[in-house]
C-alpha cells in the first residue's frame, strides 16, 4: 500500500508553545553532555572519545494529553459500564489502523456543538457512510490556530448524541483537529450556567458507558479527501496511561490529490 500512497502527517509537534493548555518543557542535552556521561559509565575521560562527544538526548516534561495524542477509555472514567476502563497500553493495536473518513463540519462559532444531524447531512450529500472499523476524523477548522493563544478557544465540540451514534455503529476511534472532543472551556462555562452540570465534558463522559478512543489535536485534516485513505494512529504504550502521544499519518492513494486547504 505504501508504495502507491502519499503519507500525510496529521500530527502537531510535541514541544513548548501557547497552544498546549498545560505547558510542555524540553531539556535538550547536547552531544558533549552525552560524551561526559558515556565516559563516566565506561571508565574513561571525554577526551578519549571521538571529539569528546557521544549521544544527544532530551528530557520531556509534559502530560500525555499535550500535542497530538490518543485518549484511552480510562481518561473518561474509572469504569466503562461495569468493567474497569482500559488504559492506553491495554488497547488493541487493530483499533489504530483502518479506513479513514474525513468529515468537514460547518465553520460555526465554537459554542455550537457538532450535532448528529450534521453528520447525517454529510452522509446524505456525499453518499459516504461511516461504518464499523472506520477512523472518523472531524475537520472543525481549529488547526488553523495551532501555535497561537487562540487555539484552545477555537474549534467545535461534539454533541454527546453524535459520539453515542458513532460508537453504536461500531466506530472505535474518533478524531478532531480541536483541542478536545468537548468545546472550549468558555463554552462549557456558558453551557453550565444555561443548562446545568450535565453539559460539562459531556462528549468524553459517553465513555462511561461505551468504549472508544479519541484522537485530539490533529492537523492537516483540510488536506485529506473525504474517503479513500487509511489512517495509522498508534499511541505510545504508556504504562497505565490515560493517553499516549501519537504520530498520526494519513495514507492517501496517489490518485487522490491532496487538498491544499479550503
Amino acid at each position: 500500500m505504501m508504495g502507491n500512497c502519499d503519507l500525510l502527517d496529521l500530527s502537531v509537534p510535541l514541544g513548548p508553545g501557547p497552544s498546549n493548555a498545560v505547558p510542555v518543557e524540553i531539556q535538550y542535552m547536547p552531544h558533549e553532555a552525552g560524551g561526559r556521561h558515556l565516559a563516566h559509565l565506561v571508565g574513561t575521560t571525554p577526551e578519549c572519545l571521538c571529539g569528546g562527544e557521544a549521544w544527544a538526548s532530551e528530557r520531556v516534561s509534559g502530560i500525555t494529553h499535550s500535542g497530538t495524542h490518543v485518549d484511552a477509555p480510562f481518561h473518561y472514567a474509572s469504569h466503562t459500564g461495569a468493567k474497569p476502563s482500559r488504559t492506553i497500553d491495554e488497547m488493541p493495536l487493530d483499533w489504530f489502523w483502518g479506513p479513514g473518513k474525513c468529515i468537514r463540519v460547518d465553520r460555526h462559532p465554537s459554542d455550537i456543538l457538532i450535532a448528529l444531524d450534521e453528520l447525517l447531512a454529510f452522509e446524505a450529500q456525499t453518499g459516504i457512510e461511516i461504518k464499523a472499523g472506520d477512523i472518523a476524523l472531524f475537520d472543525t477548522g481549529a488547526q488553523r490556530f495551532w501555535g497561537t493563544d487562540e487555539y484552545n478557544n477555537r474549534g467545535r465540540g461534539f454533541d454527546p448524541a453524535l459520539i453515542q451514534h458513532l460508537v453504536g455503529r461500531g466506530v472505535k476511534v474518533i478524531g478532531t483537529d480541536a483541542w478536545s472532543l468537548d468545546p472550549p472551556y468558555w463554552v462549557m462555562r456558558k453551557r453550565l450556567q444555561e443548562r446545568g452540570p450535565k453539559t460539562v465534558w459531556s462528549a468524553h463522559y459517553v465513555g462511561r458507558d461505551s468504549e472508544f478512543c479519541a484522537i485530539e489535536k490533529l492537523t492537516n485534516l483540510d488536506r485529506l479527501p473525504a474517503e479513500g485513505f487509511h489512517v495509522a494512529a498508534f499511541p505510545v504504550k504508556v504504562e497505565r496511561g490515560s493517553a499516549g502521544w501519537a504520530r498520526v499519518v494519513g495514507f492517501v492513494p496517489r490518485h487522490e490529490n491532496l487538498h491544499m486547504g479550503r
